[in-house]
């Protein structure tokens, strides 16, 4: 009987710790947005990541998340999965750009998109000729883009100079990330583009650092700039595009079974990026107007006023900085997807 005892217990443990003994991979995710997945695409997206990994990957993968910048800011990020001591990070293609792979900021350009499923359309990686920009980045950077995902429409903020024309941003200290194509923009504008980190743009606005600001609707609603910024444009002048990144030699050392787990865990959580996105621009606008701002919806023929004073100078810097040849390849490919002429 104490055999018998004994060897049901040595089962049991062994049934127990049959998962645990199981799991082959840890994988650190970072992001740098709040933790709130029902309220932010970037959480949304890193949440179903890892619920659908460990599921697919039946326990051999387990992801931890840091969220809330936890493990640095989008730079530090950057480095961090070309090191390879982060598996997996969210952060701005632009900054990406900027740091390793200059061309990638191509992607930056203003009025590229009308609508978050054009921009998806367009950026997956699984076309032709987004999968061969994202080898190409892998075999120079050594980071592998899973994913191009839709933050979020960028619009205009500012303490006091309501922006109704491209002319009212003339002379304005105006607060952008180290993306080179968003200072063009603002230098094609008349203002004066003015980085910022993230993490210190509140208080630059409240002290008047800076004269105004730009973000998606979420984002401006999430870090209260609405206390410190009276006017919102809904200009939705650039499309934040957030890139899924993994470090290449992790990726490729997978077996194949778990590099397809990782890609679908990805397209899935896809799905949670755009759609929770989307509700929270609504819902966020709402909540602004609520909270006092001065909300202006710029008129068709003012938003044709924005593109035609910043897409052609911009687009003329891209052509100087990486090749017309290039860039025109690109137009023509998300011309080619969207079935329109909008990103002329």
């Amino acid at each position: 009987m104490k055999s018998c005892l004994i060897a049901i217990a040595t089962a049991t443990a062994l049934f127990v710790a049959g998962p645990a003994g199981a799991q082959e991979y840890t994988l650190k995710y970072s992001f740098a947005d709040v933790d709130q997945p029902a309220e932010n695409a970037a959480a949304a997206h890193a949440y179903v990541f890892k619920d659908t990994l460990e599921r697919l990957s039946g326990g051999r993968m387990k992801v931890d998340l840091f969220p809330n910048g936890q493990l640095g800011d989008a730079k530090s990020m950057a480095q961090q999965i070309r090191r390879g001591t982060i598996s997996v990070a969210s952060f701005s293609s632009g900054v990406f750009a900027s740091l390793y792979y200059p061309k990638l900021g191509v992607l930056d350009l203003p009025f590229l998109y009308r609508t978050r499923a054009e921009m998806v359309d367009a950026l997956a990686t699984d076309n032709d000729y987004m999968k061969t920009m994202v080898d190409d980045i892998a075999a120079e950077t050594g980071v592998r883009v899973l994913g191009f995902e839709p933050y979020g429409f960028r619009n205009f903020t500012t303490a006091s100079k309501e922006i109704r024309e491209p002319a009212d941003l003339a002379g304005l200290k105006m607060r952008t990330q180290e993306i080179v194509p968003h200072q063009e923009m603002m230098r094609a504008l008349g203002a004066t583009p003015t980085p910022i980190p993230f993490m210190e743009l509140y208080s630059s606005l409240q002290t008047g650092v800076v004269d105004g600001q730009e973000n998606p609707l979420a984002t401006i609603l999430q870090q209260k700039f609405y206390q410190v910024q009276k006017n919102l444009t809904l200009s939705g002048h650039l499309m934040t595009v957030a890139g899924i990144f993994v470090n290449e030699e992790w990726f490729q050392g997978l077996p194949d079974d778990l590099k397809g787990a990782v890609v679908e865990a990805n397209r899935e959580a896809s799905l949670a990026y755009a759609g929770i996105g989307a509700v929270q621009d609504v819902v966020a606008l709402k909540k602004l107007q609520d909270e006092g701002m001065q909300i202006y919806a710029p008129t068709a023929e003012q938003i044709e006023k924005f593109r035609e004073t910043t897409s052609p100078a911009v687009r003329s810097w891209a052509e100087g900085e990486y090749g017309k040849e290039f860039v025109d390849g690109f137009f023509a490919h998300l011309k080619d997807t969207s079935g329109e002429g909008t990103a002329e």
